[in-house]
């Protein structure tokens, strides 16, 4: 499966003259929730979901514990986690203080896998799709109502 871009106008409002750019914007094929994620993990391993489940939350647990320690947690091929900050700067070492610290977050670098898969992926320009939405009248356009006047409920097209 490819990943899939549009094309977008940006202004950029770096410059005096407010560029306009076209720039490649990629969209989403859906989200994978944990749920159905530990179901696909559960039918891969041969393993019941709730282990999956539980496995991956202690490990999760722990990964917080040690991340809030400090440390960097290098999974294997699947990359490494690190904790990290953003600073502002200050004229003199001593004028920096823990006040500087704007902000805490954590850096997920991709192992051997994802670098690999990533490398691998193909991408595909997605065109949009023209849709005209309609009340479903017979003229063009809404009647102006906000609905089909019912409540907002629509007949239910299986009975």
């Amino acid at each position: 499966m490819a990943l899939k871009y549009v094309v977008t106008k940006r202004v950029f409002g770096f410059d005096k003259t407010n560029t306009e750019k076209y720039v490649a914007k990629s969209v989403g094929s859906g989200k994978m929730n944990f749920d159905k994620m530990c179901a696909k993990v559960s039918r891969l391993c041969g393993i019941h979901r709730k282990v999956v489940d539980l496995v991956v939350s202690g490990l999760v647990d722990m990964m917080a514990e040690d991340i809030d320690d400090g440390k960097t947690i290098q999974m294997g091929e699947f990359g490494l986690f690190r904790p990290t900050i953003k600073t502002k700067s200050a004229d003199t070492e001593d004028a920096v203080k823990a006040s500087n610290i704007l902000s805490k977050r954590i850096v997920f670098t991709p192992g051997k896998i994802f670098n690999r898969m990533l490398n691998e992926m193909s991408v595909t320009r997605s065109v949009p799709v023209d849709t005209d939405y309609t009340d479903g009248s017979s003229s063009s356009g809404n009647n102006g109502s906000g609905g089909s006047g019912n409540g907002g409920e629509e007949e239910n097209p299986l009975g």
